[in-house]
């Protein structure tokens, strides 16, 4: 049935005043139709709008057409939805809406604006009391920060949160992100992240993975499961790269400074130093490492081991070793292949230019040092026992040993002295953890800057009249 102007206007009208009742408990108020039909599909009675604009509830929703089931509590609109609420807009091709629920099945070009935040999906369940979407195929979520997206995810409005599954990726100004899945709160900005991780994150030149993760707005960022940081010095005229491994990696990033916490199985390697220990404590302001737990260093042929050690940089080269208490440092020659052998209560080891250039062990310290003649071969050892003893190198190589009062003798060469032992004696070299020969990285194309449809005409028309708005 075909309207006039006139009637249309005051059945409009009529409406507005007199809004009438699916159920009792749900109101649907026409406030503009150009045509209504009413036919009766599969026995019951619906009621057919055109180029309508209806009010139910809290929000209003226009639409190029809308079937109103007369005698049950649904609602269904089709073509270039909009749907204004208090506190969002929401675009889709298709709605049906269960009033008595509040609930709603929007589908085909889906988009949600709420402040800042829109989001993009194709199959979205909304509910319009409790605010929660639930993205079915796909989510794209953008703000004013960067880019998420994922193969669902389900939307909490009144807690600001978020939950994605299935290749999810983040973007923003300063990282990058993947997993199977992510927990976020944008207001806390408290973030999960569970499966197939990887953070790259540009500002700290870092790089994270591992099987879970957990970060928020302090700077706090929590591995744990097959833990992964790559890092990259800050010092331009370095370059140095630093590899830890671990069960349980905890990174903050605060004022310029950052620490770093690694336990259990806790594998390092650089270009200055290497090590194995159950626990690493590093500070990049005072560029310490504590290792604990029977850990072990290396640095080019030199290995020590010690209850504790503390390695010291300075500008990512390694300025000394310190290990306490009993400690034990091997160098192996690297002429003869033999082995250089320090021990005693408390042993550092300075470095200059990455090469060794002093030992100082004290007390009860304990040397066994080999020599070799004019051509370079094996020609004895030195023995001695002393309360310190300081040896001094020159390009990695012993020039100079003082001690205070030692015992002390000369081996000649014999069969068994390559072999000979001090106690205690460790030589690990098959532990020694090697550079990476596979780095990690994306296993996803880059998000595209493209949103995933063409962006339906009511929205395209909001974005015009906020930016006009905007510039006036």
């Amino acid at each position: 049935m075909k309207y006039p102007v006139l009637s249309l206007f005051l059945l409009g009208l009529i409406g507005f005043l007199n809004p009438f009742a699916l159920k009792a408990q749900t109101v649907v108020t026409f406030q503009n139709v150009e045509t209504v039909h009413t036919v009766t599909i599969d026995g019951e009675p619906i009621r057919k709008l055109y180029n309508a604009r209806l009010k139910t509830g809290s929000f209003s929703i226009v639409c190029d057409s809308a079937w109103q089931f007369l005698e049950k509590d649904e609602f269904r609109a089709f073509g270039n939805i909009q749907i204004d609420t208090p506190t969002e807009i929401i675009w889709a091709d298709s709605l049906v809406y269960y009033n008595v629920l509040d609930f709603s099945e929007l589908r085909g070009r889906v988009i949600i604006k709420q402040d800042s935040t829109l989001l993009f999906g194709t199959a979205v369940d909304y509910n319009f009391v409790t605010k929660v979407g639930n993205f079915l195929n796909d989510i794209r979520l953008e703000d004013s920060e960067g880019i998420l997206t994922a193969l669902s995810g389900v939307y909490f409005q009144n807690q600001d949160s978020a939950q994605f599954r299935g290749n999810v990726q983040l973007s923003d100004s300063t990282q990058y992100v993947e997993g199977d899945s992510l927990f976020i709160n944008r207001t806390t900005k408290f973030l999960k992240l569970f499966s197939n991780l990887f953070v790259e994150d540009t500002e700290n030149n870092t790089v994270l993975t591992g099987n879970y993760l957990e970060a928020d707005s302090t700077g706090r960022r929590y591995l744990l499961g097959n833990g992964y940081l790559r890092r990259v010095s800050d010092d331009s005229t370095h370059n140095d790269t630093t590899h830890i491994f671990a069960q349980q990696i905890r990174f903050i990033e605060k004022d310029s400074v950052s620490t770093i916490d690694a336990y259990d199985s806790v594998k390092v390697w650089s270009e200055k130093f290497s090590s194995l220990s159950d626990t690493l404590l590093y500070n990049s302001e005072t560029e310490l490492f504590r290792l604990r737990g029977s850990p072990k260093t290396w640095n080019k042929n030199i290995q020590l081991t010690g209850p504790f050690i503390f390695v010291q940089l300075d500008s990512s080269e390694v300025k000394s070793l310190t290990s306490y208490p009993q400690p034990f440092a091997v160098q192996e020659d690297t002429i003869t292949g033999r082995f250089h052998q320090i021990r005693g209560d408390t042993l550092i080891a300075d470095f200059e230019n990455g090469d060794i250039s002093k030992i100082t062990i004290h007390p009860n310290s304990e040397v066994l040092y080999h020599i070799t003649n004019e051509e370079n071969e094996p020609d004895g050892a030195f023995e001695s026992t002393s309360p310190s003893t300081i040896l001094i190198f020159e390009n990695g190589e012993m020039v100079e040993a003082k001690m205070g009062k030692n015992q002390g003798l000369f081996l000649p060469e014999y069969t068994d002295l390559a072999s000979r032992r001090l106690e205690g004696f460790v030589w690990t070299p098959d532990l020694r953890p090697e550079k990476p020969t596979v780095q990690p990285n994306r296993r996803f194309l880059p998000i595209s800057l493209d949103r995933p449809f063409e962006l339906p005409r009511r929205f395209l028309e909001f974005l015009k009249k906020s930016e006009a708005i905007e510039k006036e």
